[in-house]
């Protein structure tokens, strides 16, 4: 695994920590089986990314989140929700995220030593290409590993689009049906 210092991302792995104290003491919510998936997947995902990422429950604004010093958060009430193909899915998908370092090639675009902002347009763009990059890879680790699709994409179907409304230049996200059916092309090819 790639390291990373700076105080940001140290304090971000000291919330997560602090955020992890707080889900054990609340596992009665999370079933042993639901966290034996957690760990099955990560020790899975772990293996064929070549890495040692740790995986936790807890609460989050998506259904899952990483960051390049490789710790995913899985949200518990998606966790709760979700049937092993999708928890699959969106461990996979933040897996990817945090193999490729998205997160720090974001903040390495940022603003230079003068404090002048990039170029908003390059910023959404790049998060955009980010966003299916990390699809398309947790699709092909998906067929590999043996879980399906289907689930995965009836669940975006089925969701709201965080973005409606926004000009397509803007989205960080593609529409929720180009996004299944990328997913599925990649699936389905490999």
């Amino acid at each position: 695994m790639r390291g990373t210092s700076g105080w940001p991302v140290n304090l971000l792995i000291l919330l997560l920590f602090w955020n992890s104290i707080s889900v054990q003491a609340s596992k009665e919510r999370i079933t042993p089986a639901q966290i034996r998936l957690v760990n099955e997947i990560r020790d899975r995902l772990n293996v064929s990314f070549r890495c040692e990422f740790s995986v936790f429950i807890g609460s989050t604004r998506k259904f899952a989140t990483a960051n390049s010093s490789g710790v995913i958060i899985v949200d518990r009430a998606f966790l709760q929700t979700s049937d092993r193909d999708r928890v699959f899915f969106a461990i996979a998908h933040e897996y990817a995220h945090a193999y490729l370092q998205h997160d720090l090639r974001i903040f390495d675009s940022g603003p230079d030593v003068l404090r002048i902002d990039p170029d908003p347009r390059k910023l959404v763009e790049m998060r955009r290409q980010f966003e299916k990059e990390a699809d398309g890879i947790a699709a092909r680790k998906a067929k590999q590993m043996g879980f399906t699709i289907e689930s995965t994409i009836e669940f975006i179907l089925s969701s709201s689009d965080p973005e409606k409304g926004i000009p397509a230049e803007n989205r960080v996200y593609s529409k929720p049906r180009e996004r299944a059916d990328y997913i599925l092309a990649v699936y389905q090819s490999s």
